[in-house]
């Protein structure tokens, strides 16, 4: 592309600017993202509990009921109290995780003594007391847009505040009270009073996230929104669905609550690590299952390019004033080329050569796509603690090329789920594809040579530069000056996360998955899909 060929970006030695790191030096992890936030709507990163869903929408309604005004800062406080009070609860019962101001709240108890906890100027938006610095609370900084998401929530065509909507919010706001019974109306007081006992705090603790009753309304409710069948049209609600499911799926192969790495390998693999076989009975849950697989095979071709990207920025740290392309790249290619344990001409003969494991998952089998990535990612290291050596470079071509020749033997449609990104803002596995299947018979070190320079070091220096130009973040981890490239920063493989601990968590707090694996309420769920 010759936008990046042309790249030149001189600043002062006083210029400031912020230091930026992990921010997608590839411009890859984007695609990942993209592809992964269509798996699990309504459930992000940061979504922690589920019963937040509940608590939100009981607060809706009972604002519109109690309260009734408009002003948007009367509402912020509302919900900013209800979070300052709801970890003061968490941390009474056991110290929860996953609770917005936890921290806040075990300084706030352990100090309070005796006397009520008076959590109104934590929770007032600025107080230098704050429970939660964050403008809205968890609401705003998480729970808001994923309630919208599910259809939770809604907004009025009158006001800001929103409204809990008749399909789902305003059943939930009602199971939630019926779970809090005769409190209900306590803890509203409570909130508008903004003190609390710590004897109250006893009687509110049946409203911790752990605390959902595994027989009640309310649960069911959460269990609908994670699992029931949708309308055709709720393509979110479905991909939802068919997501949870496959986690159900993997608990029950494991026996045992999985772990969030653990699913999305299972997926990939479509077996554990020892080779036992992920049992799916319908073509729907496959089908979701083969998009995991290209999720994660996507997040695997940025994990072995980022490390080409290292092993290039270490080969620069060799260069105190710098050095030119001219140099850099044939270093870069002929160390890899020494490395390598396959012979091989070219690209088509480094493919139809490397023989990928049966199990992917496989952690014995030091070729496998687990054991190749978890090296690169553990060993080539994103600082100068650790250093990327030829070896670990060659061990990333090698993962570049046993994805290929999956894509190619097991007829992999990466195109399906990949081509409605724009190649020129989403670098993808499928954009990387068509570079390597383009340049399959150069000579192997040309390839190489073509590969560091154009889809590593030329790509970070155009996405840095579209990061400066319009978000006004410098994140560039080379500078090149009158044609010598110096190092600034170094950055290395990482994978994306894709929201999986938080789903887990989910299923476990509605009572679905525990130590055994999946539940009876588990089972049945599973088996009435």
């Amino acid at each position: 592309m010759e936008i990046e060929a042309d790249i030149k970006l001189n600043l002062p030695e006083w210029t400031e600017y912020r230091k930026k790191n992990g921010l997608d030096p590839l411009g890859m992890q984007n695609s990942s993202v993209n592809l992964y936030q269509t798996f699990l709507p309504g459930i992000s990163n940061v979504t922690l509990r589920i019963r937040y869903y509940g608590l939100y929408a009981w607060l809706c309604e009972n604002y519109a009921k109690r309260v009734g005004g408009e002003n948007p800062e009367t509402w912020k406080r509302y919900i900013r109290r209800t979070e300052a009070l709801y970890a003061l609860i968490a941390y009474r019962h056991g110290g929860e995780s996953g609770v917005a101001g936890i921290e806040w709240a075990t300084k706030a108890f352990e100090s309070a003594g005796d006397d009520p906890i008076d959590f109104a100027e934590a929770a007032e938006p600025g107080s230098e007391t704050h429970y939660l610095q964050q403008a809205w609370g968890a609401y705003g900084a998480a729970y808001g847009s994923q309630v919208f998401e599910i259809g939770i929530l809604t907004r009025s065509t009158e006001h800001e505040i929103p409204l809990p909507t008749q399909e789902i919010g305003e059943p939930l706001a009602k199971a939630f009270e019926e779970a809090m019974g005769p409190l209900a109306s306590q803890f509203f007081a409570t909130i508008q009073r903004g003190t609390v006992s710590k004897a109250e705090l006893d009687q509110f603790a049946g409203i911790s996230p752990s605390e959902i009753a595994l027989t009640s309304h309310e649960r069911q409710l959460y269990q609908d929104i994670l699992l029931k069948v949708s309308n055709d049209d709720d393509a979110a609600a479905q991909s939802r669905r068919l997501s949870v499911l496959l986690i159900l799926k993997v608990a029950e192969l494991l026996g045992r609550e999985p772990k969030p790495d653990e699913v999305r390998w299972i997926l990939y693999a479509g077996c554990d690590d020892q080779g036992r076989k992920l049992e799916l009975d319908s073509s729907a849950l496959e089908a979701q299952r083969q998009r995991w697989w290209v999720y994660h095979a996507n997040d695997l071709s940025h994990v072995a390019l980022e490390s080409l990207l290292k092993f290039a920025l270490d080969n620069l740290g060799n260069f105190p004033t710098g050095t030119t392309l001219a140099r850099l790249i044939p270093l870069c290619a002929g160390q890899i080329i020494d490395s390598a344990d396959v012979a091989s001409t070219n690209w088509n003969g480094l493919v139809e050569a490397i023989e990928p494991a049966d199990n992917a998952f496989d952690r014995a089998n030091e070729y496998s796509d687990w054991s190749l990535s978890q090296e690169l990612v553990r060993s080539a290291g994103r600082s100068d603690e650790k250093v990327c050596t030829p070896e670990l470079a060659w061990k990333a071509i090698r993962l570049l090329a046993t994805l290929h020749k999956r894509i190619k033997s097991e007829e992999r449609d990466v195109a399906a789920e990949l081509a409605r990104f724009d190649p020129d803002a989403f670098r993808s596995l499928l954009s990387e594809i068509k570079f390597l299947d383009k340049n399959a018979t150069e000579n192997l070190d040309d390839l190489l040579g073509k590969l560091i320079e154009e889809r590593v070091i030329r790509r970070h220096l155009w996405v840095a530069l579209r990061k400066f130009r319009y978000q006004r973040d410098y994140t560039f981890l080379i500078e090149m000056d009158e044609g010598r490239l110096r190092l600034r920063e170094k950055d290395g493989p990482v994978f994306t996360n894709p929201r999986l601990g938080p789903a887990i968590t989910f299923v476990k707090d509605i009572h679905l998955v525990g130590g055994q694996g999946l539940t009876d309420d588990g089972v049945e769920a599973v088996g009435s899909q």
